[in-house]
């Protein structure tokens, strides 16, 4: 029975979750999870039943999908009776329309959806300098960045699951880079050199994320270090990909080579790419 007052709230930023006022409910088998992570990931707009079909079975699907595929919309509607509004309506509904099956459920429920806006936020901060908008959008990306829990949608099986972690970990590379950015021009050099270097594991082809380390290193007076991670770089990319350093990489790492003083600036937007190594979760 549904407890008056409760909520839901989806997870994708990772393992598939559902949590109804804190407590986790069984969001089913991993075929299933995928049928509702489909609904989620475009929540409040309708997806036609082939689209489903093909989203959780992509070009292997059974003899005979849709069954099985209304006995999990089936399962999810009993999932989301779990649930009540904190008005006692619904929290969560899933509506078959004219144009296929719709999740109503407020997008702040959902992290993914609540890491877009934030990430959109972080990016749109105007207080009338720039300190204060590099701070305010520092914070917001934080907070954003700190939704995630590992790979999203971690387990699921098929191509758009493949697909879906691939779109958000550029979405989430992005992020790291600009809160980085901010961090490095408001003098923080400590923080970005202190969490850069995890993120660069995951990401070890991305040069903007690798261009404000070496900023930061250079600037907290580790100019050896800085240095040496520019080698490092160097023959990753070369090893790779067989490419050499962008631009803007080459010309910091003259900079660091000669001694001077790296600007309190980033990057030129869009100047160098960032680069996802091959495998799963990534694009090729």
């Amino acid at each position: 029975m549904a407890t008056r007052g409760a909520q839901v709230d989806f997870r994708l930023l990772g393992e598939l979750e559902v949590r109804s006022a804190g407590r986790p409910l069984d969001a089913g088998t991993p075929r299933q999870q995928v049928v509702l992570a489909a609904l989620v990931v475009d929540a409040r707009r309708p997806i036609a039943i082939e689209t489903l079909v093909d989203r959780v079975w992509g070009h292997r699907p059974p003899a005979h999908p849709r069954p099985v595929l209304y006995a999990h919309l089936s399962r999810i509607r009993a999932l989301l009776r779990q649930a009540t509004a904190p008005d006692g309506g619904a929290a969560a509904r899933l509506e078959r329309r004219h144009a296929g099956y719709v999740l109503d459920v407020d997008p702040e429920r959902v992290d993914l959806h609540r890491f877009r806006r934030l990430v959109e936020q972080g990016g749109d901060r105007w207080c009338g300098d720039r300190r204060c908008e590099d701070e305010a959008g520092a914070a917001t990306l934080a907070e954003a960045l700190g939704l995630w829990r590992g790979e999203p949608l971690a387990g699921l099986p098929g191509e758009w699951a493949v697909q879906v972690r691939a779109s958000w970990h550029r979405r989430r590379l992005d992020a790291v880079v600009r809160w980085a950015r901010a961090e490095f021009r408001l003098g923080r050099s400590g923080a970005v050199i202190s969490a850069v270097p995890d993120l660069t594991a995951e990401y070890p082809l991305a040069e903007p994320l690798e261009h404000v380390l070496i900023q930061a290193l250079h600037a907290a007076g580790r100019s050896a270090e800085a240095l040496d991670r520019y080698g490092t770089v160097r023959r990753r990319l070369a090893e790779e990909l067989g490419a050499a350093p962008g631009r803007e990489l080459q010309a910091l790492y003259r900079a660091v080579l000669a001694g001077a003083r790296p600007p309190l600036r980033a990057a030129h937007r869009g100047a160098d790419p960032l680069r996802l190594p091959s495998g799963p979760g990534r694009d090729r």
